[in-house]
């Protein structure tokens, strides 16, 4: 793989997972201040810089739902972060494939799996799990079906469907966790070295505010 010396040979091998963390989570406090500079690296001579290769310090699963934007959410520039999207921040194979390329073709040190509230995709899992009758495509089904773990989880004493929409995304999280980690050996690998983390986050839509759900030891 080509890739894998051109990118790794450029990156920063001195960020740790607990750093890149931590640059994450810094980048969200200048967000909720608005206080955010990453419309600073996004210029003519930055973006010339970015063509010979990236080397992001995160990798972002997040949800497709357009108010859950990562670079602005983390003030990131191009090139900061590598980021993951589907409805409901689920891991299927693209998607794991995908952070294994990260982690090994740009050296990325951490993938953050961040969900929010008012979630669609849960809601629309917590439809389904009240009426397992509803159906509306093939595509569809295969999102609910990821989803519907965490729906049935967090399903007994919900106040109302509201409240059990966002419980089941906050388990979703920890559920798409693990899936990183008992899904692909590569990364059990890095993370029993020290090279890579894992995290969980939870996003306000309100506040703007990244709440840490979620870190492996």
């Amino acid at each position: 793989y080509m890739y894998k010396e051109k990118y790794i040979m450029n990156h920063d091998s001195s960020i740790s997972p607990k750093e890149s963390l931590q640059k994450l989570l810094s980048g969200n406090l200048m967000f909720q201040k608005q206080q955010t500079s990453h419309h600073t690296k996004i210029g003519n001579s930055y973006r010339e810089k970015l063509v010979g290769g990236q080397t992001p310090y995160a990798i972002i699963l997040t949800c497709s739902d357009s108010r859950t934007p990562p670079e602005h959410i983390f003030n990131a520039g191009l090139g900061e972060l590598f980021v993951c999207r589907n409805a409901g921040n689920l891991v299927d194979e693209l998607i794991l494939g995908s952070i294994e390329y990260a982690a090994v073709h740009t050296g990325c040190p951490l993938v953050c799996v961040l969900g929010h509230n008012n979630c669609g995709a849960m809601s629309a899992a917590v439809s389904v799990a009240k009426n397992l009758d509803l159906y509306e495509s093939p595509s569809i089904d295969h999102i609910i079906r990821r989803a519907l773990p965490a729906v049935f989880a967090t399903m007994e004493e919900q106040a109302d469907d509201k409240a059990w929409t966002d419980a089941a995304a906050k388990k979703n999280i920890f559920n798409q966790c693990r899936n990183i980690i008992n899904g692909s050996k590569l990364l059990r690998e890095r993370i029993a070295n020290k090279e890579f983390g894992v995290a969980g986050a939870w996003y306000d839509l309100g506040t703007g505010k990244v709440k840490l759900l979620y870190e492996n030891r």
